[in-house]
């Protein structure tokens, strides 16, 4: 559960009027400067709106909506999710994807890894990548979701 003290915090950036509410509008900001990645489904079915000024909460309601969207079971993907992402890559269709399209993901989707600390996470939870730079992912998905 996050901090509803820095969820405050945070919801007092974005009131520029001073009025204690929070533009509906940038929900899924304050649960992003959070640390947390939440979808923009659950943003919306929570009450985020698509347009500044339409719709405002107090901040006490905010601290409850993000309890709700980190309590959402959707809220992250997990070990099925992470193997039909690497599916999409599995060329062969063999159980094995090439290490740089993995390294590439890690890197450069969402929140952008630094380049060596992909390579500790992989150096650590792959296998070692085969004379075509391929190396099986399942083993890889299995120790991530261990971890």
């Amino acid at each position: 559960m996050a901090d509803a003290e820095k969820i405050k915090k945070i919801c007092d950036i974005y009131d520029w009027d001073g009025k204690g509410e929070l533009d509906m509008f940038f929900l899924g900001d304050v649960i992003y400067a959070l640390g947390y990645n939440i979808t923009k489904k659950i943003c919306v079915g929570l009450g985020q709106t698509d347009e500044r000024d339409k719709k405002f909460a107090k901040f006490d309601d905010v601290v409850k909506l993000v309890g709700e969207a980190l309590n959402t079971k959707e809220n992250q993907g997990g070990p099925a999710d992470y193997m039909e992402l690497c599916k999409l890559y599995d060329k062969n269709e063999n159980g094995t994807m090439m290490l740089a399209e993995l390294e590439n993901l890690l890197s450069n989707l969402a929140d952008e890894v630094p380049k060596e600390d992909v390579a500790a996470i992989l150096k650590e939870l792959a296998d070692p990548e085969d004379e075509d730079g391929f190396f099986p992912y399942k083993p890889f998905v299995d120790r991530l979701c261990a971890a």
